[in-house]
């Protein structure tokens, strides 16, 4: 409780509504990008593979959007995880869920505004349901 003035006290609370948001393959391939040019790539994951033997879009982070995979590998250790639409899509819920994403006056994500890090963020809850590294 926060005090509001002498004897009285203010109660704030918080509350996390349901919502719909619409994300396009552009969309996804903005924050893929991002990921990969500084996100995921800054920090833990050294290479991002395209699983398959060709290309869906002209670049790697054009995988997810048109329904391919990529795996991860971990900088540090031998592990890799593999990253699909289906899961992208639940990071992206994840992110917003956890109040960190954004949308815009119009209730799109903004995703103009999603940084490095928040990208990280995205594929990290995307792949394992929380933030694990960093």
């Amino acid at each position: 409780m926060v005090g509001k003035g002498e004897g009285e006290m203010m109660e704030s609370y918080v509350i996390r509504p349901k919502f719909e948001i619409q994300i396009t393959n552009t969309d996804i391939d903005d924050i893929m990008c991002t990921s990969l040019e500084g996100g995921v790539t800054a920090y833990w994951c050294c290479l991002a593979e395209v699983v398959g033997d060709n290309y869906l879009g002209e670049y790697a982070s054009e995988q997810i959007s048109r329904g391919g995979k990529l795996e991860m590998y971990d900088r540090e250790s031998d592990d890799s995880w593999v990253l699909d639409r289906d899961k992208f899509l639940n990071g992206v819920k994840l992110w917003l869920e956890s109040g960190r994403g954004k949308l815009d006056e119009n209730g799109r994500l903004d995703v103009c505004n999603i940084d490095a890090i928040d990208a990280d963020i995205i594929v990290q809850f995307a792949l394992f349901g929380d933030i694990v590294f960093g």
